[in-house]
């Protein structure tokens, strides 16, 4: 017979003997195939996500060619800083890195004329923007050169505009819409899959910058991306704008102090997410490799049982090759069904806790492709070989002889129970890993959420108003529209206190003036004061429930043509007025104190320090101007009130009040300040959820494990201790010896852990805010949780040991 034909009858022969043991034991191989579609699941559901975030290439032509530059301005704590557009086009002009750079920014509008009135998020891009990534719409075409200098407005707009707003008719293309009351054209529609760092952008249009407007060093708000050339890697492109930077500092006095990051895209994407997701998938992993060590054991305990059928099949002439394959197709079989049955349970384990994973991701939901079926299969295979590999070495090392001399009883050598002993060390060492990992992420949470915010969060409602400048082209119209929006929405029922501000706490990590205070020496070249800047109107940091520290809050009485005056935070007067009051001081805005198109500023209050930043940004020094004395002013704005009840509740008749003073006037980002501040952490919760999640998952597990062992060990030790007992040994004794024997498990395992548990913390380093990697509390507190677990597991075995019948026992000998 030809050996393939002998291989696939004896494999045939193998499945056909592997489905008749299933049929004999369908409770334990029911109980196995859970185990293992329960792990299988929850590792493909996370692998989902890394998949989609961390592995999928980006909707780019080579997108591992793409980096984003950012300026590096550390030195006012900004590493990864908006640059200048001066700067743009200095580091296109002399970078010999990259085939070519684009620059896009942040801009909005009023959609209006063809339905309600709907604000849209946009994109300011140069004109080679789309050629850089290498993106073409699916209907229509890109901007030209010349239509960035052109006074006619050109869009491209998102599919999912496209969709929900125009039905997906290609007539669009040539279309005309208003966007901020400005007749634009669209000229095409990117692909649904396309999007450059943010998802929810829904129209692109050319910069239609000035040369003046180009020439602005000192105003930092581009987003820059660049494709390297080919044959240059990540070290080539940073030394390169080193060496333009070094150039730039030495030019432009404004650039002393500046430097240049350069970022690979999918990084810069996934950012803190990134080390989230991976840390899960690990934690996902070690769940399932105790989930194996378990079925290892109860292998090993089924083998045990089967040492006499196995010795007459040897005897019979089978070799030890063909048994050890017969039961590693049994493992195989059973986690290729585990594989299988966990594919169509990580649709629900996704459904469980897909809230907890990135929003970038969230929003696409659990998804099989290729990738994710070969991660499934790969597993399912590994988990099959890894529980199935000891038990099949260990069955086949018997003989016909040692297996009859047995007789009915189907002990377990020493070496068989020390290789049960070492899979349950290694469940403690994962639970254990796990255990710290989720308790510095709480730990964490929990630093987070004692964080004084500088403000009462409680009963906020904020959302975004941004005033179309075609409409509002003076600023007396739009503090006409602050005021009377005020009025309105002051006089609905539960609302206490209403304002405005040009970023709420929360919204934005920058927004920042450079600025002098009157009588200091002038800093050294390229280095200047910085501060958050936000623009309000009187009455709102009473709103947010500002704590004033001193002097007095802005009031409605400061008019223009008034004293100018400002209120700053604790941090700018502990910074410039070290024990001394700050109020009566003077500030400008610029970097230059003889500046004089610049008019002072008088301090009339200080605050305590705000969270604007959020809760993971170090504080910097911010100044509050009001908005009846700026000139210019920005017409994005958010509104805030506080209410009396839940805030939800009032924002049906807020958005009609602000209606009732512009009916064309959209409304957008509705959110609660608690709804803020937990989007601002969520980086650091989700993990914490999912952590605690498979730690608990893994406590229990590893309970079950030693639990098992002991049962087991003290099954087999039956005649030992009858023995024992008979000699004169206590029930006490007897108790002790199996609880030790516990412990030294749960010890051993403790110890394996700790080290595992130090690398499980490295890769969480980054989401840590005020605890160490390594906290002598938390190893302990978990040392002293899984000991305790430990020490339970071991009390119900302890004690069926301590009452065996010494006579029984040798009878059944």
């Amino acid at each position: 017979m030809p050996d393939d034909v002998s291989n696939v009858m004896n494999l045939l022969a193998h499945l056909k003997y592997t489905f008749r043991q299933i049929s004999k034991n369908p409770r334990f191989f029911g109980i196995a195939l859970a185990a293992l579609a329960l792990g299988i699941g929850a590792n493909t559901a996370i692998f989902s996500a890394v998949e989609a975030m961390l592995l999928r290439p980006l909707p780019f032509m080579q997108p591992s060619r793409l980096v984003i530059v950012w300026e590096d301005a550390s030195f006012v704590g900004f590493q990864f800083n908006t640059p200048a557009p001066a700067n743009y086009i200095d580091w296109r002009a002399r970078n010999r890195a990259f085939s070519d750079m684009a620059a896009t920014r942040f801009t909005n509008a009023s959609l209006t004329g063809d339905g309600l009135p709907e604000q849209l998020s946009g994109k300011r891009v140069t004109p080679n923007f789309f050629v850089v990534l290498g993106v073409q719409p699916i209907v229509g075409r890109t901007f030209t050169t010349e239509e960035d200098q052109s006074t006619a407005q050109m869009a491209l707009i998102s599919y999912s505009l496209w969709q929900r707003r125009y039905g997906g008719e290609k007539s669009i293309i040539g279309r005309g819409i208003l966007l901020d009351g400005v007749k634009t054209t669209v000229i095409g529609v990117m692909p649904r899959e396309f999007f450059f760092r943010e998802r929810d952008v829904d129209y692109w249009v050319p910069f239609h910058y000035t040369a003046e407007q180009w020439a602005r060093r000192q105003s930092h708000f581009l987003t820059v991306v660049a494709r390297m050339k080919p044959g240059i890697g990540l070290q080539l492109a940073q030394k390169d704008m080193d060496r333009v930077s070094r150039e730039l500092q030495m030019q432009y006095p404004e650039n002393a102090q500046l430097g240049a990051n350069v970022v690979p895209m999918p990084v810069d994407y996934a950012g803190d997410a990134r080390s989230g997701l991976w840390v899960l998938q690990i934690a996902s992993a070690f769940v399932l490799l105790i989930a194996c060590s378990n079925l290892a054991n109860l292998l090993l305990a089924r083998s045990t049982g089967r040492r006499r059928e196995i010795a007459v099949r040897v005897a019979l002439g089978a070799t030890r090759g063909q048994i050890a394959a017969q039961l590693l197709i049994e493992s195989l079989l059973l986690s290729l069904g585990g594989g299988a049955l966990g594919l169509m349970l990580g649709k629900v384990c996704w459904n469980l806790f897909g809230g907890l994973v990135p929003a970038q991701v969230g929003s696409q939901g659990f998804q099989i492709d290729g990738q994710v079926l070969v991660f499934t299969a790969a597993i399912s295979i590994t988990a099959g070989v890894l529980f199935g590999f000891m038990p099949a070495f260990r069955a086949t090392d018997v003989t016909l002889h040692d297996a009859l001399k047995e007789g009915t009883r189907t002990g377990e050598s020493r070496a068989g129970l020390r290789l049960r002993g070492g899979l349950v060390v290694a469940q403690f060492a994962l639970a254990f890993a796990l255990l710290v990992g989720s308790g510095l992420m709480i730990q964490t949470i929990w630093n987070l959420h004692r964080e004084d915010l500088g403000f009462r969060a409680d009963h906020l409602l904020t959302m975004g108003i941004s005033l179309p400048k075609t409409k509002y082209d003076t600023d007396e119209k739009t503090r006409v529209f602050f005021r009377e929006v005020e009025e309105k929405v002051r006089a609905l029922p539960g609302v206490k206190r209403v304002g405005f501000s040009s970023d709420a706490p929360f919204m934005t990590e920058g927004d920042t003036e450079a600025y002098v205070v009157e009588g200091e020496p002038a800093l050294p070249k390229g280095q200047f004061n910085d501060a958050l800047y936000r623009e309000v109107t009187p009455g709102y940091l009473e709103a947010i429930g500002a704590n004033l520290q001193e002097g007095r809050v802005l009031e409605s009485s400061d008019r223009a043509g008034g004293l100018k005056v400002v209120v700053v935070n604790e941090f700018l007067t502990k910074r410039h007025f070290p024990g001394r009051s700050a109020v009566g001081k003077r500030v400008r805005f610029g970097d230059n104190e003889d500046d004089t198109k610049n008019p002072w500023w008088m301090i009339v209050g200080v605050v305590r320090d705000i969270r604007e930043r959020g809760l993971l940004f170090d504080m910097k020094p911010a100044i509050y101007v009001p908005v009846t004395q700026v000139q210019d002013l920005q017409r994005y704005s958010n509104l805030v009130l506080r209410t009396s009840n839940d805030p939800e509740t009032s924002t049906k008749a807020t958005e009609s009040a602000v209606w009732s003073v512009d009916a064309q006037q959209p409304v957008t980002h509705i959110r609660t300040m608690d709804q803020l501040i937990e989007e601002n952490v969520a980086d650091r919760t989700r993990p914490m959820v999912l952590l605690g999640v498979f730690a608990g998952l893994a406590l229990v597990l590893a309970c079950l494990g030693v639990y098992g062992v002991l049962a087991y060990a003290v099954a087999q030790r039956t005649r030992e201790i009858g023995v024992r007992m008979a000699l004169g040994a206590k029930p006490s004794d007897v108790t002790r010896m199996v609880l030790r024997s516990g412990l030294r498990l749960s010890g051993l395992g403790l110890v394996a852990g700790a080290v595992l548990a130090f690398a499980l913390s490295s890769l969480l380093r980054s989401l840590l805010f005020g605890v160490t990697a390594i906290a002598p509390s938390i190893y302990l507190a978990t040392a002293a949780v899984l000991l305790f677990v430990a020490l339970a597991a071991c009390v119900i075995p302890a004690q069926r040991a301590s009452r065996v019948d010494p006579m029984l026992a040798l009878r059944e000998e």
